[in-house]
């Protein structure tokens, strides 16, 4: 659950931002960096209704910050089509897949600001469903390519490493 960080000069402002990395109070305008708000290694700044606040994250999971508002039917679009074409063709292998990918898409549907933590289960199960609907429907990865590839990313991050 994020929380908004209170200006450091009127205790009563939240942050905005102003510019990249330049943050104003709303209240009094005081002005700030970055780097006055440290964040511990299970924490993210995030920008939620224009307002900065504190994301935690739990062990194991990744941030995806979606930019525009059409990120989430997108990928949701991309989960109901592995849904559903896994009732006649495997897409999921594992039986907890399916849960996981309905425990996300419900996520997508209450949530379609972000940004949200997610866990390598739902990485994989969403980055499947990506997979499936670049198959079927090739246009689709030319939605929105930056976005997919920050997925692609945050899914080969939560994946434990490899013994060499």
């Amino acid at each position: 659950m994020p929380v908004p960080i209170l200006c450091h000069v009127c205790h009563e402002g939240r942050y905005a931002p102003r510019e990249p990395g330049l943050y104003a109070c709303r209240s009094c305008g005081n002005r700030v960096t970055a780097s006055a708000f440290p964040v511990r290694s299970d924490e993210r700044l995030v920008v939620l209704a224009g307002v900065l606040q504190v994301l935690v994250v739990p062990v194991g999971h990744q941030v995806i910050a979606p930019t525009r508002r059409c990120h989430a039917p997108h990928l949701g679009a991309g989960l109901v089509l592995a849904l559903r074409l896994n009732r006649t063709h495997p897409v999921y292998r594992r039986p907890e897949d399916i849960p996981t990918a309905e425990s996300l898409l419900a996520t997508l549907d209450a949530d379609d600001q972000g940004p949200w933590a997610l866990p390598p289960e739902q990485l994989d199960v969403l980055t499947r469903a990506m997979d499936v609907r670049n198959a079927l429907l090739p246009s689709a990865s030319r939605q929105h390519p930056d976005f997919d590839a920050e997925i692609r990313a945050a899914h080969a991050r939560s994946r434990p490493p490899h013994p060499d």
